[in-house]
């Protein structure tokens, strides 16, 4: 299986929900900037939190993609919003002619001088359940076992 999760963001929320989605799929988990470019992936997550304007690393990691090193990005934004920053990033990735294939919103409302409570255990489950899809969707092996 080619199938990719990164993650980008200071306060946790993020790396909460990307833990979760490379231990369902067994596979690598690794923070944006990777120590290593994406190469043939089929299916890449990319789950980052938004508080602010987009962060330059994440936004020169993404310029950086293409289709022969990702096929499809599913993004999950973690924002005060819920969708942020999904139109820059969606166009910053169709430019390079890279499919964003879907997007998942997690609302976690965070003040300027006060954090936010942790990603609830039920965005979490929401956030599985959207990787499940995009996994059925973009692997026959994972259809065949639902």
């Amino acid at each position: 299986m080619k199938l990719q999760v990164f993650l980008y963001g200071y306060y946790n929320y993020a790396q909460a929900v990307a833990d979760q989605l490379a231990k369902k799929f067994t596979c690598k988990c690794d923070t944006i900037p990777p120590a290593y470019q994406c190469n043939e992936e089929k299916l890449v997550f990319v789950v980052y939190e938004k508080y602010g304007p987009l962060e330059d690393k994440l936004i020169d990691w993404l310029t950086q993609l293409t289709p022969k090193k990702v096929q499809n990005i599913a993004l999950i934004e973690i924002s005060n919003k819920g969708n942020e920053g999904v139109d820059k990033i969606t166009e910053i990735l169709t430019k390079q002619g890279v499919n964003v294939c879907a997007v998942k919103n997690l609302l976690v409302k965070r003040a300027l001088f006060s954090k936010a409570k942790a990603v609830a255990p039920e965005q979490i489950q929401e956030a599985l359940d959207f990787a499940d899809e995009q996994g059925k969707a973009n692997f026959e092996f994972l259809r065949k076992q639902a």
